[in-house]
């Protein structure tokens, strides 16, 4: 029931945005054509009630003009520059697209996901109560599960897969937890003080991926792309400090300012010869000798 009514919300706030002004009787108009239409048109109190739900949710106030009795949502800049929230719009829009195209079932191929889904309610709950999570982690270097307290922060994607980012009682320091890899958890009665000074933007600023790793500073990176990856590395930057800062006919070189963790490594050896480190050195010899230990395996 909660995933159906996420997603009545998501469809609500994805139409009002749209129209950009629009009647109860207009949106129900809309309403019976979507595939979410249940046989009911929406009643004024149940989507009062809805707009409150999505305000909590989403932080979007959906507003009424009484003079012409049209809905509009209230600040959609805050809609358009909100990461989550175009995201939100994004994957409904996408999937909506998909709902309508059944008869071409066959002509759509989709890269399958690790599933989250009987978790990721469960987290967010926690996140919005303050409580503390009772969960049971196989991480992929250990031979047996462990069990955590967890007291959650934040929730990430990354390549397909969601993470959750806080602190474990017992472990130091803010860890992340894939949830595909969650065998059991519960939300307990304890709740925790969430700290203010912590911004899950602000934690992976510097950041590529979802690795943290202690004691990796930020420093400036360099790296040469051919031009034929070029091209896809200007509509996709890495990061957000990708800048171009030197563009010739064979190749582009693209500065970047974060932490060059494991994933960073991974991302660079994913495009083989097409990329080269120029800076930092440290970066460039681990690189270097990656793919001297491939070169080993090949040999032998």
């Amino acid at each position: 029931m909660a995933k159906y009514l996420l997603a009545r919300y998501i469809w609500e706030v994805s139409t009002i945005y749209r129209a950009r002004r629009i009647t109860l009787k207009e949106l129900n108009e809309k309403w019976r054509d979507s595939p979410y239409y249940d046989g009911k048109d929406i009643p004024r109190r149940t989507f009062d009630y809805h707009r409150k739900e999505i305000e909590m949710l989403f932080q979007l106030n959906i507003v009424c003009d009484k003079h012409d009795n049209t809905y509009h949502i209230e600040d959609d800049s805050a809609f358009r520059n909100g990461e989550v929230r175009l995201w939100l719009l994004n994957n409904f829009s996408m999937t909506n697209a998909i709902r309508e195209a059944r008869d071409l079932e066959d002509c759509i191929s989709i890269e399958p996901i690790p599933s989250a889904e009987p978790y990721l309610s469960i987290v967010l709950q926690a996140l919005r109560e303050h409580k503390v999570l009772n969960m049971t982690y196989q991480s992929f270097e250990r031979d047996t599960p462990t069990f955590h307290e967890l007291m959650p922060y934040a929730i990430k994607l990354f390549r397909l897969r969601w993470y959750v980012i806080g602190k474990s009682k017992n472990r130091d320091g803010v860890i992340v937890f894939a949830l595909d890899r969650i065998q059991s958890i519960r939300i307990a009665e304890e709740k925790f003080k969430y700290p203010k000074s912590f911004n899950v933007h602000d934690f992976y600023c510097d950041s590529f991926g979802i690795i943290i790793e202690n004691g990796v500073e930020c420093e400036r990176v360099q790296l040469k792309v051919m031009n034929n990856q070029a091209k896809y590395f200007r509509s996709l930057p890495l990061h957000s400090s990708q800048k171009e800062v030197e563009t010739m006919p064979d190749y582009s070189v693209f500065e970047y300012h974060l932490k060059p963790t494991y994933d960073f490594e991974q991302e660079i050896l994913s495009h083989r010869e097409d990329v080269e480190v120029l800076e930092p050195m440290s970066l460039r010899e681990i690189i270097k000798e990656s793919i001297l230990k491939m070169a080993l395996l090949y040999n032998n």
